[in-house]
């Protein structure tokens, strides 16, 4: 009678390497989900960005609540003003401003010349935001304008604790 062969156990090395095989897989996956969710994101090209981000709020934003939020949003569209046609021209404005800087010989005067442009937008998209904001604090009850304002007053304190949990080991 012959003996039967013993079983064939894996060496613990070929073990070990298959799970540094998945682990590297999953990574490789991870990394390419990122890559793909950063592309779709800023897919699209010619569109501008939510009007909300674009005029930025800065330290209201944080008290504004979802509702608020949507308020600004029918605002702005009922502003008049044409996001695209801006958006557009602020892309026309980096794409002319990457040229100059590389441009040889260099010409102050363009560059001059695009950052106006470049700020008299921002100052405009501020001045809108600003406005649009004040209107719609103004218009807001006096329970709405203290819970707007314990937002605004607790946002800081979640900042400072969220920076505490990424500052541990």
């Amino acid at each position: 009678m012959t003996d039967p062969a013993p079983p064939q156990t894996r060496p613990a090395a070929a073990r070990r390497w298959r799970w540094v095989l998945i682990v590297s897989l999953t990574l490789n996956l991870l990394v390419v989900g990122v890559v793909a969710g950063t592309v779709l994101r800023h897919a699209g090209g010619d569109r501008p960005p939510e009007a909300a981000r674009a005029l930025g709020f800065g330290p209201w934003s944080r008290g504004l609540s979802h509702d608020d939020h949507q308020a600004l949003r029918r605002a702005f569209e009922a502003s008049g003003q044409d996001f695209r046609a801006a958006w557009r021209e602020e892309r026309a404005d980096r794409t002319a401003l990457i040229a100059a800087l590389q441009a040889e010989p260099f010409d102050p005067a363009v560059l001059d010349a695009i950052a106006a442009r470049m700020h008299a937008r921002s100052i405009a998209r501020m001045d809108l935001g600003q406005r649009l904001i004040r209107d719609h604090v103004v218009a807001m009850t006096p329970e709405a304008r203290r819970a707007f304002a314990e937002r605004m007053q607790a946002e800081p304190r979640r900042e400072r604790e969220r920076a505490g949990e990424r500052s541990k080991p």
